[in-house]
């Protein structure tokens, strides 16, 4: 061997050596060993035995469960409004009150065209009693020959004509209050008050839409009056899914955006017929909002209940692979540090967990990382910090 050879021989003996030091030297400051020869470096999990709720999320809006529009029911200037947004308000309460003068004043004319229908029947009636009278005294001199018989029929005649006459001051009187009665509910409407039916619980001023002094006119939206407790949660749901829905069933309800907080909620109507565009019913949720946290126009994500188990084998989502087209998991043998593959049949996924309908049991924790290079019977190196039972 010449001496350059010699040389180059050297040089490669150090890289060598260099290398194996800086290997063990970073093998000892992360604090990691070096797999088996022949092994594959893996981490585990071990399966676990609970109940898990398969949750599908529908993302919805919150609506009110009930919403009236107060308006007039005669037009008028404003001239007060007792209420603003966000104010709570009663049944009955009253929200607004027109200019009411042109009012009373009709209810006053009425009332004087009553009084004067009663001064008329009076007078008529008097008349109608005269006329009778005079009939029974022409009718007696005509029965003894004394009165002719041209003075008995006026007289007849006059008696007939005052009756009528009193039948109709009398219909006047009764024309002139119910005019009256008219005129008085007229001048009610003037005091516009909340109204619902059924419902003792108070609502609130959602919108408001005029100002005092505002001229209206009859049926011109004034204000609208919500029911947030509770609130309707309205989704959209597939054909994949209807048939698992139910009157009563339970969901869960966050704000879109916020996972700190989850609401309960109920399922209260689900739509007989599917939208032919979309292929998806509606469903609406009842919330109870008791603390009032939600309001009508937000939007919320609804997790809804497709299938419960309540002693289901849990798996890490990751520890799942897919080997000659069958999917499962790798098991290890902690006798023999091997890994096994075990065709699995998922019920359903949640999260980060999926359920498994079979197989029953699992002998040995699971391969969550490095299955990728794993084979069914390859030997693995398990990390100690990932074996179950590991201190933490």
């Amino acid at each position: 061997m010449n001496r350059r050879n010699g040389l180059v021989l050297v040089a490669i003996l150090l890289v060598v050596a260099v290398g194996v030091i800086a290997y063990r030297t970073g093998a000892e400051q992360s604090g990691a060993e070096p797999a088996a020869a022949g092994r594959v470096a893996v981490e585990t999990r071990a399966a676990e035995r609970r109940a898990i709720a398969d949750i599908r999320e529908f993302s919805g809006t919150l609506e009110a469960s009930a919403v009236r529009t107060v308006a007039p029911k005669i037009g008028g200037q404003i001239a007060s409004i007792a209420v603003d947004i966000g104010d709570h308000v009663d049944n009955g309460a009253t929200l607004v009150r027109l200019d009411d003068e042109e009012y009373r004043q009709a209810l006053a004319e009425a009332e004087a065209r009553l009084q004067v229908a009663r001064a008329q029947y009076e007078q008529a009636r008097s008349d109608a009693g005269t006329a009778s009278r005079t009939l029974a005294r022409v009718r007696s001199l005509n029965d003894k020959g004394i009165a002719a018989t041209a003075e008995l029929d006026s007289a007849e005649a006059e008696a007939s004509n005052a009756q009528a006459a009193a039948t109709v001051a009398r219909a006047n009187i009764a024309q002139a209050k119910a005019q009256v009665e008219t005129a008085r509910i007229r001048l009610g409407y003037t005091d516009i008050r909340a109204h619902w039916p059924d419902d003792t619980q108070p609502r609130q001023i959602g919108e408001r839409m005029v100002e005092p002094g505002d001229t209206v006119a009859a049926n011109t939206p004034l204000l609208r009056i919500v029911a947030i407790r509770p609130l309707t949660a309205v989704i959209q749901v597939p054909e994949t899914l209807y048939p698992d829905l139910a009157v009563g069933q339970s969901a869960r309800l966050r704000i879109a955006g916020a996972d700190d907080a989850e609401f309960e909620a109920e399922i209260a109507r689900i739509a007989p017929v599917f939208d032919p565009e979309t292929r998806r019913a509606r469903v609406e949720l009842t919330v109870p909002n008791d603390d009032g946290r939600l309001a009508p126009g937000m939007f919320v994500q609804v997790g809804l209940v497709a299938q419960q188990l309540d002693s289901a084998l849990v798996v890490p989502r990751a520890a799942l692979v897919r080997r000659d087209g069958h999917q499962g998991v790798f098991v290890v043998d902690q006798d023999s540090n091997v890994a096994d593959f075990v065709a699995v049949e998922v019920a359903f996924t949640q999260g980060d967990q999926a359920a498994l309908r079979a197989p029953d049991t699992l002998d040995g924790p699971l391969v969550v990382l490095g299955q990728a290079q794993l084979e069914d019977g390859i030997g693995v190196a398990v990390d100690d910090d990932t074996r179950p039972g590991a201190d933490p």
